[in-house]
């Protein structure tokens, strides 16, 4: 009978979740801007992961309730739940209806950070016309009600004793519970990224269980603006000058097309440290004298899902949290695939592994991307690596669309740990998993060659972070995050090496500034390449957890965030880092 309770409750909160999915669509329809019926329809079932993840938290309390029963000859089980019952359906009517009804003038999903407005209500409803935000409140009310019957109704008024033998079955059913709440067995736990499925924004969000993402953003949250807020903004405004100031003007051009078609290539943790010998990447040493060479260039950051923000929508670093687990903010950053998609090109992203670990899938779907493809769409057979499907199954002609011009990007994962390749000519087991990484690219670059695409096509090599590469080696070593970038292809009009300092988030205004498209909206991407950037004193920024490396051409400072000091000391040069981090949370904080 517990037990049979149990699952009755988990199916009433899931039916509750999937109704509200259909009244957001019917109610925002107006928002759908295209979307196919069946995609609509569709995200019913892509939804479904995080309603049970939400289901299997709000039915832990019940499951506790209904194991403390067992001690009980007769067990009040309505009457004992019936005050939870009536919270949750406050909660979920309330964060149900205020995220239904404010889509259609926020074009968001609610989640925390709405929550300052909680304490000024009149701001916070004033969206709405009086009689709506009346209506609204009625609306909750009945909902909640609703709620509350339907519980109450699946609840029996008592239960008798049982054997206490009987609570060993929940055991069983508090491992699946954990299972659901993590969101199954991959190595990404449940996130909004899950929702994500369609090009179109709006079966996305329908998608997206507002309860769960409310509760997820909630630990997230952090006021941005009040982090580095030491220095007047005037001051700041002196100490960065014009380093950041946008330079659409070329001192050289790069490339023989306007509009080639680019493939984008990730390498996972590819530093110099890593592959600047010949021995290990060879290929990379082959092609760098084939096209341009940025030989003095930095990742921004030590991460994978900070790296992607620095390479893709040209922003910098972040020390103390990820952009890419706020939704709220990543999905409100500038990048180069939304650039060029506004430019009539087609945008796809393709990653062998799980594609909703820290919510990548939500952060490309949101920023341009209209093909989102991860290591599920994959053969099983392929699927063969420890974090999935090995580069030579990625750096395929698949990665070409049919559509041009295009912008196609591959995130590679070989040259991760635990380093399991199928190759081995290197004994070091680290710098053998590189170098067959870097067997896949150079067969796939000279597979590209042989075909007609070449001639118009700019293929981009650049990795998201570096790695240690000796024993001791932290990754906040400058060392670390030196990195290579390189640029080849038929659209490239000759070879040749760009000495300037730069960072990877350089990338987006370079590339777009060659291209002759906007860069105005990349307030940290720099077009190294401008006649003005000689002289805007060029430097790079490598963050890590809680620290970050300066570098500058005359030396390196490393600064601890926390301890709020600078190695080696220079008051000049401490003052110029509380400006740029400043500027960097304060413009995040406005996205």
């Amino acid at each position: 009978m517990r037990i049979k309770t149990l699952f009755r409750i988990f199916v009433t909160f899931i039916l509750m979740f999937v109704t509200q999915k259909v009244v957001f669509m019917l109610y925002n329809m107006g928002m759908a801007d295209g979307a196919p019926f069946l995609s609509c329809l569709a995200s019913l079932w892509h939804g479904l992961r995080l309603d049970i993840a939400t289901s299997s938290y709000l039915i832990i309390l019940p499951m506790v309730v209904l194991l403390v029963s067992f001690f009980f000859r007769q067990f009040p089980l309505r009457k004992v739940l019936m005050p939870y019952y009536i919270l949750i359906a406050v909660i979920l009517s309330l964060i149900f209806v205020s995220d239904t009804i404010l889509y259609g003038f926020w074009g968001a999903k609610l989640d925390a950070n709405d929550l300052i407005y909680a304490a000024k209500p009149k701001d916070m409803l004033a969206s709405l016309p009086l009689w709506a935000t009346i209506l609204a409140f009625v609306i909750v009310a009945a909902i909640a009600a609703g709620y509350v019957f339907l519980l109450r109704w699946v609840t029996p008024k008592q239960l008798n004793r049982q054997s206490c033998w009987w609570a060993t079955l929940l055991l069983p059913l508090a491992a699946l519970t954990f299972l659901g709440m993590r969101g199954g067995l991959s190595e990404s736990t449940a996130n909004p990224s899950y929702a994500y499925f369609s090009q179109h924004p709006f079966c996305n969000h329908a998608a997206l269980n507002p309860t769960f993402n409310m509760l997820h953003s909630l630990f997230k949250v952090k006021d941005l603006s009040k982090e580095f807020d030491t220095l007047p903004d005037e001051q700041v405004d002196a100490l960065l000058g014009d380093r950041f100031e946008t330079d659409s003007t070329l001192s050289d051009t790069l490339l023989n097309v306007d509009r080639p078609n680019i493939l984008l290539i990730i390498w996972e943790g590819a530093g110099m440290g890593m592959v600047g010998s010949d021995t290990v990447a060879p290929n990379l040493h082959r092609l760098c004298h084939e096209g341009v060479w940025f030989s003095n260039c930095y990742a921004n950051s030590y991460r994978t899902d900070r790296g992607l923000i620095s390479v893709l929508s040209g922003w910098l670093g972040l020390p103390t949290t990820t952009l890419m687990k706020r939704p709220d903010l990543c999905r409100n950053l500038p990048s180069i695939a939304a650039t060029v998609k506004d430019a009539g090109y087609s945008t796809s992203i393709t990653y062998g592994g799980d594609i909703d670990f820290t919510n990548m899938r939500l952060y490309f779907s949101e920023t341009g991307f209209s093909h989102v493809k991860g290591g599920d769409a994959f053969p099983s057979s392929q699927r063969t690596g420890a974090w999935g499907v090995p580069d030579q199954y990625l750096l395929t002609p698949d990665l070409i669309p049919d559509e041009r011009p295009f912008l196609a990007t591959a995130l590679t994962l070989s040259s991760h740990e635990p380093w399991e390749v199928p190759m081995h000519r290197l004994d070091d087991y680290r710098r053998n998993a590189f170098a067959y990484t870097d067997s896949c690219i150079g067969a796939f670059v000279d597979n590209l060659k042989s075909s007609p695409l070449w001639d118009s096509l700019l293929v981009i090599i650049v990795p998201d972070h570096g790695i240690p590469f000796e024993e001791g080696m932290s990754t906040s070593d400058v060392a670390v995050a030196r990195i290579p970038m390189l640029w080849l292809g038929g659209a490239i009009r000759s070879p040749r090496i760009v000495n300037l300092l730069s960072s990877q988030s350089d990338l987006a205004a370079t590339l777009l500034a060659q291209m002759h498209l906007p860069i105005d909206n990349f307030p940290f991407s720099r077009n190294i390449l401008g006649k003005k950037y000689p002289s805007q004193h060029p430097f790079a920024m490598h963050s890590d957890k809680n620290c970050l490396n300066l570098i500058l051409p005359e030396g390196n400072f490393f600064y601890d965030c926390v301890g709020d000091n600078l190695h080696p000391a220079d008051s000049t040069q401490l003052l110029f880092v509380k400006a740029l981090l400043q500027r960097l949370y304060h413009t995040t904080a406005e996205l």
